[in-house]
């Protein structure tokens, strides 16, 4: 008896010290003498959750309340388990078993709050939280996720109390610091503050300093300090989440990764990390023979039906789609306040439904129910994401489309569109989803798109009159010193020029100066525009004479917005999808001559546009001829072409065979 005991005290502060394999072995040698012993199997259960073993987790845990069936912790770690499977409606089951069992056990309690907040159930997830106070008042963890769910209800303020409480409660809590940061970042967008932003780039510095192995911390802080434009320490960086990504550590997120890094190998390996362990359902069967004379149901999931890029590039198509072949159902998830455009979209399709308030789960129901043929994601990895309701196989073909410009690295994705250019054939084996090659450009465009009929003068723009003017009017944190160097080469050769840049913020346009400066440009030759509304910044962006495009995420649409206008834009095709949608657009307009491959190219070509006035205006004017004659800007065309491709596929899938590349002629 006393060697049991004294084995299992060294089993036990093995487990307090981490040392999860050693402490489960000695474990299993005290059960093979003791198979009765409720607690040992409770513990050799934990063991392997805490190893990530889920299915051997499940079978001790159960064995443990087998023997004794009022012991709460077994149904408390059961709980953990489902809820590591993202099962959290059968987590909260067990957590609930857990506190009738034992009212006052907090791990529970809050255990339980996150379950209820990861499925939307938001008020019941605060009650839960209150508890957790009424019992453990000065427990951080209370906080950090009370500001998580503040946060993810984008009640910003409120998500900043809560994440400083558990900061004061825990300084050293790298969590809550990384939390901070997020919610300083929104709120900066929304006060337009730029001390906020600079605190939150703080907040992620010692979130890192204090959890270097924090998963995303990194990367967060590398994408903020590109927003303004801080390129100091960028090449070493870069070159830790490169190695990083290599050895599966999740450093960055996949989309600020995109603008980073051009290359599709490390894109998906990215996207792969970033999906790993991520649940995925099984598809949904259809019968094998669709009904004749059965119209295709489409549904398009987006949280940016208010004026954003997405929504007014797919804004006609959404409302001339055949609708004797096709029901268009529209899921929106982003805006309690809806715009003009928002509520043009509702009008047009024909089924809109408010899904905000829906777990994913919940949708996924709700979805199967109306029947949806192709769920189509506008989202993708972009900040918004409810990625959970594709995982959970809403539709028997799901679609990554438009929002994010590049593989998701998830399975329960059947198909990306794309055109031969963006995805040649050589890169495919880069996506795990299937192309869906459309015959011309990726990218619906809408040839109704309005130009304001006036718009503020250079001179109230504070361009100069009789200068050329160089547009590079794109996100900041596209912006790479790579790209930079270039376009300062640019204006160095290019003596009467001036370079007109986005005004994101005062940080930013300090650092651009500061870099101006560096590269011995005079840094009143950048001049920068604020933002306005999209017919205005059309009408404005005739004022400019070229077009610069960003290296390693191109303009994607603000390249054509820009050549809508008749705008050319000088773009350099790389590797990744990303790198390409430029070119792309380009292609479908029949300019290929402003399309080049080498940074050199890129400034020659642009130095020579704007020395070369007639080879400019004739550029020009062959944009303006071949928006009604080629097929970037036909927008009928493009949805026929498109709808042809949901056809291919969903016969494709109703004849039985796995997703394959599908080409619209």
């Amino acid at each position: 008896m006393e060697n049991k005991e004294k084995k299992f005290t060294e089993a036990k502060q093995l487990h307090n010290s981490g040392k999860i394999v050693e402490a489960q072995k000695l474990y299993l040698e005290l059960i093979e003498n003791n198979s009765s012993d409720y607690q040992l199997f409770f513990l050799i259960g934990t063991c392997h959750l805490q190893l990530k073993n889920f299915e051997e987790a499940i079978i001790y845990l159960n064995n443990s309340i087998k023997i004794n069936p009022k012991f709460p912790y077994s149904y408390n770690s059961k709980g953990i388990v489902f809820s590591e499977n993202k099962e959290f409606e059968e987590a909260i089951k067990n957590y609930n078993e857990a506190i009738f069992l034992k009212p006052d056990l907090f791990e529970a309690h809050l255990n339980k709050a996150i379950s209820l907040k990861n499925i939307q159930k938001y008020e019941e997830s605060f009650r839960s939280f209150e508890k957790c106070i009424e019992i453990e008042s000065d427990n951080p963890k209370i906080y950090y996720n009370l500001g998580n769910l503040f946060s993810v209800t984008s009640k910003f303020k409120e998500a900043k109390s809560e994440f400083d409480k558990a900061i004061k409660f825990n300084q050293n809590y790298a969590e809550a610091y990384e939390g901070r940061a997020d919610v300083l970042q929104e709120l900066a967008k929304i006060e337009q503050d730029e001390y906020k932003f600079t605190l939150s780039i703080s907040n992620y510095e010692e979130a890192y300093r204090l959890n270097p192995n924090l998963n995303y911390v990194y990367g967060k802080l590398v994408h903020s300090k590109m927003l303004v434009n801080d390129w100091s320490g960028l090449d070493e960086s870069l070159l830790k989440i490169k190695k990083d990504i290599d050895e599966n550590k999740k450093t960055i997120i996949p989309f600020p990764l995109l603008s980073l890094i051009d290359d599709p190998i490390i894109h998906k390996k990215n996207s792969k990390l970033y999906a790993y362990k991520r649940k995925s359902f099984p598809s949904i069967q259809r019968n094998k023979i669709k009904k004749k004379g059965k119209k295709i149901k489409i549904g398009y999931f987006s949280a940016n039906l208010n004026a954003h890029p997405v929504s007014t590039l797919i804004s006609k198509m959404l409302s001339i789609h055949d609708k004797n072949k096709f029901e268009v159902y529209c899921y929106a998830f982003g805006f309690e306040k809806k715009d003009e455009l928002h509520n043009w979209i509702e009008q047009k399709v024909n089924v809109y439904k408010d899904i905000r308030e829906l777990s994913d789960i919940d949708v996924a129901k709700l979805v199967r129910e109306d029947g949806i043929d192709v769920a189509i994601d506008l989202e993708g990895f972009t900040s918004k994401h409810r990625i959970g309701i594709f995982e959970r196989r809403s539709a028997p073909i799901q679609i990554n489309f438009l929002g994010y410009p590049g593989t998701m690295g998830l399975e329960c994705y059947d198909y990306i569109v794309a055109d031969k250019n963006l995805i040649p054939e050589n890169s495919r084996e880069f996506y795990t989803e299937k192309p869906i090659y459309m015959p011309n450009h990726y990218q619906v465009q809408n040839d109704d798109t309005k130009v304001a009929i006036s718009s503020p003068s250079k001179k109230e723009l504070g361009l100069p009159e009789n200068k050329f003017i160089f547009c590079a009017i794109n996100n900041t944190y596209k912006i790479s010193p790579a790209v930079f160097d270039v376009w300062m080469k640019i204006l160095y050769k290019v003596e009467n020029s001036v370079l007109w840049l986005l005004d994101n913020s005062e940080n930013s346009k300090n650092n651009l100066r500061k870099e101006a400066e560096i590269r011995n440009i005079d840094n009143n030759r950048l001049i920068f525009t604020k933002r306005t509304s999209f017919e205005k910044y059309l009408a404005t962006m005739k004022h400019a004479d070229l077009y610069l495009d960003t290296f390693i995420y191109n303009a994607g649409a603000t390249a054509s917005n820009a050549l809508w206008v008749g705008l050319p834009v000088l773009t350099m095709a790389g590797k990744s999808y990303s790198a390409r949608m430029a070119s792309s657009l380009l292609l479908s307009l029949g300019v290929p001559e402003l399309i080049t491959n080498t940074k050199e190219n890129y400034e020659k070509l642009a130095v020579e546009l704007a020395t070369n006035t007639e080879k400019l205006k004739t550029l020009k004017k062959k944009i303006m001829d071949n928006r009604s004659e080629k097929p970037l800007f036909n927008t009928k065309m493009y949805t026929r072409q498109f709808e042809k491709g949901l056809e291919k596929v969903l016969e494709n899938y109703i004849k039985g065979n796995e997703p394959k590349n599908i080409f619209i002629n």
